[in-house]
């Protein structure tokens, strides 16, 4: 099964003003770092297993001639909606996902080489995969990425630069709320793309609960979080 690796929230702020502003649990986001090939930068909050990522745009120029899906469906929402966007999902073996979702049917945007300059000037590497998809108001499928280290590689790197502090990993995001004009439509694409059985409005990952609530908002999208301490999903 998948868990629950980020979502994103869409800002016109930056960074600094994020990790200035916003407040958890008592705890204040970290400056992210920089994607320079597509012209944004982020403001990052970790849980025990998760993460908040705030995205905005550093360089209109090249955020605008990115063909990066991620990237032209910050650009389209933020043309009149800040907030929370999409999700992403994580997984061991990207390419194995890859082949599988060709399997049933789904085109791809093929495997995306990512990475991120810390504020550091560390270089942290991923790769992406994306359900083809064109870019409007419905709900955008998860997304997915696997990490160039191992979890707990990962983990210990960020405990070493101060970016999960002993009082994040007490936290948890026990629920990604999603607004969408038909549930059980969304439901059965969601449960199909991810083998996941439904139950009520519901889908369960290995690490939160999906929740989909129908709305008459324009835009489909992820609208709320639930982060708790100390949960376990059961």
């Amino acid at each position: 099964m998948f868990e629950l690796d980020h979502v994103v929230n869409f800002t016109k702020k930056s960074p600094s003003e994020i990790a200035q502003s916003q407040l958890i649990a008592g705890i204040h986001p970290v400056i992210g770092g920089q994607h320079l090939h597509w012209g944004t930068y982020n403001a990052l909050f970790y849980t025990q297993s998760s993460y908040i990522e705030w995205l905005a745009v550093e360089n209109e120029i090249i955020a605008k001639k990115s063909d990066h899906p991620l990237i032209k469906q910050l650009l389209f929402d933020l043309a009149d909606r800040e907030g929370f966007s999409s999700i992403c999902l994580r997984t061991t073996d990207l390419a194995k996902m890859d082949r599988y979702f060709q399997k049933m049917g789904y085109k791809t945007s093929g495997i995306i080489s990512s990475e991120r300059k810390t504020t550091s000037g560390e270089i942290r590497r991923w790769k992406m995969l994306f359900i083809n998809q064109k870019i409007d108001n419905s709900l955008p499928y998860p997304f997915f990425i696997e990490w160039e280290q191992e979890k707990e590689q990962r983990l210990q790197a960020l405990r070493a630069d101060g970016t999960l502090k002993a009082e994040n990993e007490e936290l948890a995001i026990k629920k990604c709320i999603f607004h969408v004009h038909d549930v059980e439509k969304k439901l059965t694409h969601w449960s199909r793309l991810l083998s996941l059985p439904t139950k009520g409005n519901t889908l369960k990952l290995e690490n939160t609960v999906f929740e989909f609530i129908e709305s008459d908002d324009t835009k489909e999208r992820l609208q709320d979080i639930e982060i708790v301490q100390s949960w376990t999903i059961e």
